[in-house]
C-alpha cells in the first residue's frame, strides 16, 4: 500500500468541487469516489463542514468511517456494501456499511 497523502476532488452537495487531503491508500479505492489529484488553487473543503460518509464496522465490531467523495461513488449508491481501512497493524481490514451520513454544513456562504 502507498503511504502519505494526496489532494483529491470532493464533489459537494452545494455543487462545488473542493480539494480534500486524502490518505494515499484510500485515494486508490474506487468505491470511495476520489478523483484527481486536485489542481493547485482548488478551494479546500470548508473546515467546519462535515463531509458525506459511510459508517460501518470492522470484524471486531469497532465503528469505522469512510469519507465518500461523490454521490456517484459505489459506497454512496449502494453498489458497494463494504470499504477497506488501514488497521493499526498496517494491514487492510474490510468494514461493512451500516448506514450513510449526508453532508452537514454550518455557516454556508
Amino acid at each position: 500500500m502507498s503511504r502519505g497523502y494526496k489532494w483529491g476532488y470532493y464533489l459537494s452537495d452545494d455543487g462545488n468541487t473542493y480539494a480534500w487531503r486524502v490518505d494515499a491508500d484510500y485515494f486508490g479505492f474506487p468505491e470511495r469516489g476520489w478523483t484527481g489529484p486536485a489542481a493547485s488553487g482548488t478551494i479546500v473543503y470548508p473546515r467546519f463542514w462535515s463531509p458525506r460518509r459511510a459508517v460501518g464496522h470492522d470484524s471486531s465490531g469497532k465503528r469505522q468511517v469512510a469519507i465518500v467523495a461523490a454521490v456517484t461513488a459505489d459506497l454512496w449508491t449502494g453498489v458497494a456494501d463494504s470499504f477497506t481501512i488501514n488497521g493499526t497493524d498496517e494491514l487492510p481490514h474490510v468494514c461493512h456499511v451500516d448506514f450513510l451520513q449526508s453532508e452537514k454544513a454550518s455557516m454556508r456562504p
